[in-house]
């Protein structure tokens, strides 16, 4: 089993587990300034410089049996970690979900002139995605979850782990199901066992994010897997959890009903 270093985080407010310890740990809280639209309140930090993954845990009492991992976006240079990640755990656990928020490695660097190396990037993505739906797998019985409703869902480049995951997966880090929203997407093919989709996008996007949501409806219909769309009439990029007073906001109510038909929030 992997061995893994857990940890109360005083700072952040959850426990921790390391996914990497081989690997050297850096991070950094910065303030994302406060023209960011997606920043709520003038303390709010997001996370940069992420060497060696980790997961926040949010358990519940007498949870459901359902377990996410959330993948926040961020262009694979930060974590946008508080409205496309602990407000999404917050909002899960309110549902009976055991929660996990994934700081995925992003920004690493080459060492040249231009150091950030968005292909290492985005390859160490999708490994720490699948990595967390491994290991949430493996220790199912201590967090109370069943190991056969654990799903993944992910922002902007956090879609894209996700779609990673839900493409590159071993039978042991296949995700039961998966949640990209506003979502770009890596090469990839659908296999035969490939989990439900759940897809959300705002047609006010970025070209590449709506024709990802409606290429992977069309690829998942292609293979007869589940998949359903949502395409807003607006809500723009990177929405999350802040409510903006366009037709986006209802994407968290059309998800949990989606979750209910799927029996993912029955006991």
């Amino acid at each position: 089993m992997l061995r893994c270093l857990l940890f109360a985080s005083a700072l952040l407010g959850a426990e921790e587990i390391r996914l990497r310890p081989d690997l050297p740990f850096n991070e950094e809280l910065y303030d994302p300034g406060d023209n960011n639209p997606h920043k709520k309140h003038p303390h709010e930090k997001w996370v940069r410089k992420v060497t060696s993954p980790v997961l926040e845990i949010y358990p519940v009492n007498n949870g459901n049996g359902t377990a996410v991992i959330v993948a926040p976006g961020g262009g694979f240079t930060i974590l946008a970690i508080e409205h496309e990640g602990r407000d999404v755990a917050r909002w899960l656990n309110q549902r009976g979900v055991t929660a996990f928020v994934l700081r995925y490695r992003v920004g690493l660097e080459n060492g040249t002139p231009n150091p950030m190396d968005r292909v290492a990037s985005q390859k160490a993505a999708i490994e720490d995605g699948l990595l967390a739906v491994k290991t949430v797998r493996q220790r199912a019985a201590e967090w109370r979850v069943k190991p056969d409703r654990i799903g993944i869902m992910g922002f902007s480049a956090g879609g894209y782990l996700t779609i990673g995951a839900a493409t590159q997966y071993e039978a042991a880090s296949r995700p039961d199901f998966a949640m990209p929203i506003y979502a770009v997407a890596p090469a990839y093919k659908v296999p035969a066992d490939a989990p439900p989709l759940f897809v959300a996008v705002a047609i006010d996007d970025n070209e590449r994010m709506t024709t990802t949501a409606t290429a992977l409806t069309d690829n998942w219909k292609k293979a007869k897997l589940p998949v359903e769309l949502h395409v807003f009439a607006d809500g723009g990029h990177g929405f999350g959890m802040n409510r903006k007073g366009k037709a986006c906001d209802a994407w968290t109510e059309i998800l949990e009903r989606w979750m209910q038909r799927r029996g993912l929030l029955s006991n």
